[in-house]
């Protein structure tokens, strides 16, 4: 069928707009827009069946609960960030609140994430260090008469007044000083930085949404992820490491920044602070000692988790304030935190230029993270999450928390079952935890003023060791997946040397590149009757002698495409070489090709196979292919597959073709076509074969040393072959002599 008469089955024109019409008409009913706005509201589907009997309270608990782990952690994640304390708290408030009218799982909760929070602090001290610096600068101010005419009174200044206004009586210029400044960008806080990255993920967020872009998150695959969320680990401690040993380091950003924060540190070890690594060595050992060893004894007597870091602050907050540590011995503490509400302001929109990259990769990181913890929330509480619902969820959170002083945000697996853990089942987990943490800013937020941050950096350390476990991943992954382990230490490596959102999209584009090698290596092998069943069974090349028949059955498992087809052919005869070297027969071998290997099929793949059958036609072997899949069966009737390969060689089973091929006996050829054939063997399949496989193979051009021979005296056909006799005897007797010399050796 050629492809005229392919499209002219196709219905016409104007059926095909008179459907697409009809769908959008649908699609624009009251009850798809209704069903459309529930979609991207699910609180107004699930809010209506909530169960307040059974529900409420659990909800409550697992809010207050919440809460009381999110107080430090937000105060830590805004230290990461670069923001002061209060900033993290409203980043626990906000994204937390609106996601409750857009997500879709019941035990997600929203909040600052360490590698993000160190993402967005290196795209604000980029920022920070292209900040404009001011200057004063003179200018004049040509007034008119009119300007100094009082039209409400209808009065005329006098010269008096001119004089105190301008400065003379004669000249109506007047000299103003105002503040200039320099290229780049007005003056601008962190956290105006953080804001717009975050409206700037958001928008690329629901972009993913709309473009239905779920499915790119495969390409973070676990091996990828592991690797950089370990790499992110590595920056966050060198991050925090000044305020644990009470050093100041200077800023570093851009890529391979960690040498020099680590040449930086060793610098400054002799400034260390004796006060400030006590106070951080007791943090760090209560750590350890609460939630190590008493954790899972007090996890039997109690029915909710106890917080250690909640009791680690208050008794750093009363130690520092009754012992004025601050004040006798200089440690640093967070200071005043506002107590009122922030009210809502734009982004900086000037700021997007300098930042769309960073934007971009916190957004992609941020997606990845969250449909992570979506994933292992499915499993492990046995409900769906619509993973195309959660990117505009995350989009829509993004966008509208920028009006609000909040830095990225996205699920964290530890605060996501922390709730779930002590009753709460439902989204209003999240609302009872944003109203604690509002009541602790408006109430209790000047207590936290003598929080060291020694204390802070601490647990942020501490809370890195979950992430360094993963390093006993590369153990289970070496002895048998190798690729998965060169892909998690690639990850591991370029997000250490590199900055972390380059470093992500490096280790992607690392991984992409192994799926492509791998289909350039395709794996293939034969296959044969299984006796007990009378299957067709994969067959190893060392069993190959105990295969009965002159038939091969090839198969490659891979893609055929232009990235594989020259494998493809190389593999096809090298495997047909093996056969009958293996087999000892003197009967032309017959092949079947199974072609339920290939995936799909591009082009380049199609030519291909088309020129592997007219090449063994050419050689006077017998070549058959099995085809079961629907799609490459249309693809053949749509090309001129059937005008090169006889359609009778096409068969839907590997018994029918095997069947077939046994029971066909090949035609005897002239001496004209027999040497044609034999000269295409050796041209083709020699090609195939370096110089020390034809050396090794001496058997091989003997054979086509004694079929030329016996047709030396036939003129015509000599004529027609481009194979000189001579030549083969002498390729013979080098590679005869060589194969005595091999086995003298």
């Amino acid at each position: 069928m050629s492809l005229k008469q392919l499209f002219s089955d196709r219905p016409p024109l104007n059926a095909v707009l008179q459907e697409k019409a009809q769908k959008f008409r649908y699609s624009c009913s009251p009850s798809k827009c209704l069903h459309s706005l529930l979609s991207f509201l699910p609180i107004i589907t699930w809010l209506p069946k909530y169960d307040w009997s059974h529900s409420f309270f659990g909800d409550l608990s697992g809010g207050l609960t919440m809460a009381v782990f999110s107080v430090p952690q937000g105060i830590a994640l805004a230290s990461i960030t670069g923001v002061p304390p209060v900033y993290g708290l409203y980043t626990a408030i906000f994204p937390s609140f609106l996601y409750i009218f857009f997500g879709t799982s019941k035990h997600n909760a929203l909040g600052g994430f360490a590698v993000l929070s160190l993402m967005t602090h290196g795209a604000i001290e980029k920022v920070m260090l292209r900040t404009a610096t001011s200057y004063n600068a003179t200018a004049y101010v040509n007034h008119t008469l009119d300007e100094l005419i009082d039209m409400d009174n209808d009065t005329i200044i006098t010269n008096t007044t001119l004089m105190q206004i301008l400065g003379n009586e004669t000249s109506f210029l007047e000299e103003v000083t105002m503040e200039m400044w320099t290229e780049g960008v007005t003056p601008v806080k962190q956290i105006h930085v953080a804001t717009t990255i975050i409206f700037l993920a958001g928008v690329i967020q629901v972009f993913m949404g709309v473009f239905r872009l779920q499915y790119l998150t495969s390409l973070f695959s676990e091996q990828v992820m592991s690797g950089f969320v370990v790499g992110g680990g590595i920056h966050v401690f060198f991050a925090q490491i000044g305020e644990v040993l009470g050093i100041r380091l200077p800023r570093r950003s851009g890529p391979g920044y960690l040498y020099y924060r680590i040449s930086d540190l060793i610098d400054n070890l002799h400034n260390v602070h004796i006060p400030t690594v006590s106070i951080s060595a007791f943090s760090f050992l209560f750590l350890v000692f609460g939630k190590e060893y008493l954790a899972p004894w007090l996890s039997s007597a109690f029915n909710y988790p106890v917080p250690f870091e909640l009791v680690l602050v208050v008794v750093g907050i009363t130690a520092t304030n009754y012992a004025e540590l601050s004040r006798r011995h200089d440690v640093k503490v967070v200071g005043n935190i506002p107590t009122e509400f922030p009210p809502p302001s734009l982004p900086r929109f000037d700021l997007i230029r300098h930042i769309g990259l960073n934007a971009a990769a916190i957004a992609i990181t941020a997606v990845a993270i969250h449909i992570t913890v979506a994933k292992v929330v499915e499993k492990r509480y046995k409900y769906k999450i619509n993973h195309g619902q959660e990117l505009y969820a995350l989009g829509f959170v993004g966008v509208l928390s920028s009006f609000f002083p909040v830095f990225p945000v996205t699920s964290g697996f530890a605060r996501s079952v922390v709730g779930a853990a002590v009753g709460g089942s439902t989204q209003l987990t999240c609302l009872f935890s944003s109203l604690a943490l509002l009541s602790v800013i408006l109430c209790i937020g000047p207590a936290l003023k003598y929080l060291p941050q020694c204390i802070l950096a601490t647990m942020i350390i501490f809370a890195q060791k979950g992430m360094l476990e993963k390093f006993g991943e590369l153990k289970a992954l070496w002895p048998v997946f190798k690729i998965d382990f060169a892909i998690w230490l690639m990850s591991f490596l370029l997000t250490v040397c590199y900055d972390m959102g380059e470093g992500l999209l490096m280790a992607i584009g690392f991984a992409v590149l192994t799926t492509i090698i791998r289909t350039q290596r395709p794996k293939w092998h034969f296959l044969s009757r299984d006796d007990e069943t009378d299957h067709f069974k994969e067959t190893k090349k060392r069993d190959l002698e105990r295969i009965q028949g002159n038939v091969c059955i090839f198969r490659m498992d891979a893609p055929l495409i232009f990235t594989s087809s020259d494998r493809f052919t190389m593999k096809l005869k090298a495997a047909r070489r093996r056969w009958k070297r293996d087999q000892k027969s003197d009967n032309r071998c017959k092949l079947v090709i199974d072609c339920d290997g290939f995936p799909y099929v591009d082009y380049l793949g199609l030519s291909t196979l088309k020129s592997v059958y007219a090449d063994l036609s050419a050689a006077g072997i017998q070549c058959f292919f099995v085809v079961q899949k629907s799609e490459l069966k249309r693809l053949f009737r749509a090309t001129d597959f059937y005008e090169v390969v006889d359609e009778s060689k096409v068969f839907s089973k590997v018994v029918d073709a095997v069947k077939v091929a046994e029971q066909l006996v090949s035609s005897p050829k002239t001496v004209k076509e027999t040497l044609t054939a034999l000269s295409s063997i050796a041209t083709t399949d020699t090609t195939l074969l370096d110089e020390e496989e034809v050396e090794n193979q001496p058997e091989l051009v003997e054979s086509i040393a004694e079929e030329l021979e016996n047709l030396e005296n036939t003129e015509e056909s000599m004529s027609e072959t481009s194979v000189s006799i001579e030549e083969v005897r002498s390729l013979s007797r080098s590679s005869s002599r060589n194969s005595s010399l091999n086995s003298e050796e």
